[in-house]
C-alpha cells in the first residue's frame, strides 16, 4: 500500500511517500480503506520528535481518518465490511498512523460515521471537536446560560468550541484578527467578536460579562495568565491546551480568591473508555450539524510533506485535508 511515513524524527523533509507492507490484523482490529486524513499540530510535534512517542520505524504519520471497513479480526463484533467509520487516535502509543491507503484500527478506537455526515468535514473536525468536547463538557462542565470566551475563535479548536458552546446554550465571545475570520465566527453564532489588534480584550470582555466569563478557553500558543485571571468570574474555569514551550505569569492571589479552576489537558492522555464517551458526543454534534470545519486546502496524500510545511509555516485559516482518492463530498477547494 502507499503511505506517508518517516524513518527518523525531524523536519517535514523526513516524510517519505511510497510503498509499505499492508497492516496485519490482530483479533480485535478493523482494516479500514482510508479515504481522507487531516493534518493537526500534534502530528507535527510527533513527526519532529518534540512530543516523544513509542514508534516503530518506518512510522506512518497522522492521527485522523475517515474510511470504509474492508475486513475485521475474528473477535470484532461492532463493525462489518462496508461500514463508514472515523478515527482520531492513531499514530500514538505504539500504533501506526493514518496517512496510508489502509489502516488497522483497534475496534475500541474506531467509531461509526453518522448517517449524512460529510466525510471531508468529519475528518477535518474530529480532532478539534475532541478537544472542544473534553474541555467544555468534561473539564469546564459548561451549563446553559453561562458565558464563554474563546481566545482564537476562528482556529480549528476555536471553531469546534464555538459551535458546541452555542449548542449548549452559552453566550460566546471570541477573538479574531482578520475580517474574514470575524465573519466566519459570526456565521457560527458568536455573540461578540473582538478584534485584538484594535481593541483591548479585557475591556471588551468586561462589557460583555461584567462579572467575568464563566469559561475562559485559550486555544492559542500564547496563553496570558494575567488576562485569564482578570477576565474570569468567581468559580470560573480556565482551559489551556496549546504551547509546548509557553510560559506566563499567574496572579495567584486573585486566582484563588475567585475560587477559580484551571485545566491544562491533552486528548492524548485520555483512556479508551473516555475516548469512546467523547466520540459519542462528537457523533451527536456531527449528526446535528453543530461542529464544522473550514478546509483551508485539500491535497493528495502524496503531498503530506508539503502539508506539514504549510502547517509549520503558519497563517492557515482552516484545516488541511489529504485524500487517497476522490471521495465525492465536501468542499475540497483551496480557500485562500
Amino acid at each position: 500500500m502507499l503511505a506517508a511515513y518517516i524513518e527518523e524524527f525531524g523536519p517535514p523533509e523526513e516524510i517519505r511517500f511510497g510503498e509499505l507492507a499492508p497492516p496485519r490484523l490482530g483479533p480485535c482490529d478493523v482494516l479500514v480503506r482510508v479515504h481522507a486524513v487531516a493534518v493537526n499540530g500534534i502530528d507535527a510535534y510527533i513527526r519532529s520528535g518534540a512530543y516523544p512517542v513509542r514508534a516503530a520505524m518506518p512510522f506512518i504519520i497522522g492521527r485522523d481518518l475517515v474510511g470504509t471497513v474492508v475486513d475485521t479480526g475474528p473477535e470484532v463484533a461492532r463493525f462489518r465490511a462496508g461500514d463508514a467509520v472515523w478515527a482520531n487516535n492513531q499514530g500514538y502509543d505504539g500504533r501506526q498512523g493514518s496517512f496510508s491507503e489502509y489502516c488497522a484500527v483497534g475496534q475500541d478506537l474506531l467509531y461509526p460515521l453518522p448517517e449524512g455526515a460529510d466525510p471531508l468535514q468529519t475528518v477535518a473536525v474530529v480532532h478539534s471537536a475532541l478537544t472542544a468536547v473534553l474541555g467544555l463538557q468534561h473539564k469546564a462542565r459548561l451549563e446553559p446560560g453561562e458565558t464563554v470566551f474563546i481566545n482564537g475563535g476562528a482556529g480549528n479548536v476555536g471553531t469546534a468550541a464555538l459551535g458546541i458552546a452555542k449548542a449548549l446554550g452559552a453566550r460566546v465571545a471570541v477573538t479574531a484578527g482578520q475580517q474574514d475570520k470575524a465573519e466566519w465566527c459570526l456565521g457560527l453564532g458568536a455573540d461578540l467578536v473582538i478584534d485584538y489588534r484594535t481593541r483591548n480584550v479585557l475591556d471588551a470582555l468586561r462589557e460583555f460579562a461584567p462579572e467575568g466569563v464563566d469559561v475562559y478557553f485559550d486555544t492559542t500558543r500564547h496563553f496570558d495568565g494575567k488576562l485569564a485571571v482578570a477576565s474570569v468570574a468567581r468559580r470560573g474555569r480556565i482551559l489551556v491546551i496549546a504551547g509546548l514551550t509557553g510560559e506566563t505569569l499567574l496572579p495567584v492571589g486573585r486566582f484563588y480568591q475567585r475560587n477559580a479552576a484551571m485545566y491544562g489537558f491533552t486528548v492524548t492522555g485520555a483512556t479508551t473508555q473516555e475516548l469512546a464517551s467523547y466520540a459519542g458526543e462528537i457523533n451527536r454534534w456531527l449528526a446535528q450539524g453543530v461542529v464544522r470545519a473550514r478546509i483551508a486546502a485539500c491535497l493528495p496524500l502524496s503531498q503530506a510533506a508539503e502539508a506539514h510545511r504549510r502547517l509549520e509555516a503558519g497563517g492557515l485559516f482552516g484545516k488541511l485535508v489529504l485524500t487517497t482518492e476522490e471521495v465525492g463530498h465536501g468542499d475540497c477547494r483551496e480557500a485562500g
